[in-house]
């Protein structure tokens, strides 16, 4: 079974482009140096109040509340812009770091700041050399779900760690954080390592769960060179807005991006629909439980239900293979 929603992702992009975004907030925000010091303050009106210092070559964000996004044209109007920042220091407080907000830092060699900050924009320290240092610290991990979708400050970390997976160092509080990262995407992310590898502590909230799937072909192969594989990966927020608009009573897994290969590189579409099996991740399977998928087509978002009665896999059909889905249950009550 196939249901399609036409031109949903069209219109999520409608949607995006019509709200304001941070970006354009930043740019009539100003920053007010204090007499006789390399300090500046910074407020939005709405409970941001920050304090930005430069001590030697190292910048001390402060305060609390949201660093401001910037666009490229606009990174003039920050107070560390053309400065030379080896460290940045972030406290506790500061709840998400904007687009840009960070960018083109050259001479960078570490960043701190809290587990607990969302990144907004996988651009945030975009340009900072390879091989420089983030530590995020704590364990303090929150959520900001989109709709119905689980979304936390340590998946927006996730996904700029795999934005720049082999170019920067990362450092997690303790083996529990570095499991969590490594469980919910593949490839691993390298150069990931613990600051305190002896600490047990752990956020009991979230658990560390192994997403990790495989996929095979039902259907015969129309060619012996092809071969499917299937990867858990955090998707970015456009993509997680469509899946909550069609989640609807389903709950929600994780994401996957999904392809097929043959000799010739990756297949977007197959001649005819094929069909595929993926294995359930063993945390979620659960007797008589509905699994579908919410695959982002080409123009439109499909919603596949499962083919099979194996309460651990589930088998779907599709000529449009290589993309973006999420998994998805529902469970159903089974009269004694």
């Amino acid at each position: 079974m196939k249901k399609f929603i036409s031109m949903l992702c069209a219109l999520v992009m409608v949607i995006t482009l019509a709200v304001p975004c941070k970006v354009n907030a930043a740019e009539g925000s100003v920053w007010t140096q204090i007499s006789g010091k390399e300090a500046w303050t910074y407020t939005d009106g709405q409970g941001t109040e920050l304090k930005a210092v430069i001590q030697g070559n190292t910048l001390y964000i402060q305060g609390k509340g949201a660093v401001p996004s910037y666009s490229r044209d606009m990174l003039g109007n920050r107070p560390w812009n053309n400065k030379v920042i080896y460290s940045i220091i972030i406290s506790d407080e500061i709840t998400s770091i904007g687009a840009e907000a960070f960018s083109n830092m050259t001479k960078l060699h570490d960043v701190t700041m809290p587990v607990s900050a969302f990144l907004e924009d996988t651009s945030a320290f975009a340009g900072a050399p390879e091989e420089c240092i983030f530590s995020f610290k704590g364990t303090n991990i929150v959520s900001r779900n989109i709709g119905n979708v689980p979304y936390n400050s340590l998946d927006s970390i996730v996904a700029f760690m795999q934005k720049n997976n082999g170019t920067y160092n990362y450092r997690l509080d303790n083996y529990y954080m570095t499991s969590w990262v490594q469980n919910t995407v593949l490839p691993k992310i390298v150069n990931l390592a613990p600051t305190d590898a002896k600490s047990t502590y752990y956020n009991p909230h979230y658990p560390v769960i192994n997403y990790q799937s495989e996929l095979s072909f039902v259907s015969p192969k129309p060619e012996y060179t092809m071969n499917a594989s299937i990867v858990s990966k955090q998707q970015g927020k456009t993509a997680l807005e469509i899946f909550s608009i069609v989640l609807g009573d389903n709950t929600y897994v994780t994401a996957y991006n999904m392809a097929v290969n043959n000799a010739k590189g990756i297949v977007k579409n197959t001649d005819t629909p094929l069909t595929y099996k993926m294995t359930i991740p063993a945390a979620f399977q659960y007797p008589g439980r509905q699994f579908s998928l919410i695959q982002l087509g080409n123009g439109v978002v499909n919603i596949l239900a499962d083919e099979d009665l194996d309460d651990g896999t589930l088998t779907f059909t599709t000529d449009y293979p290589s993309t973006a889905y999420a998994l998805v249950y529902k469970d159903v009550i089974i009269a004694q």
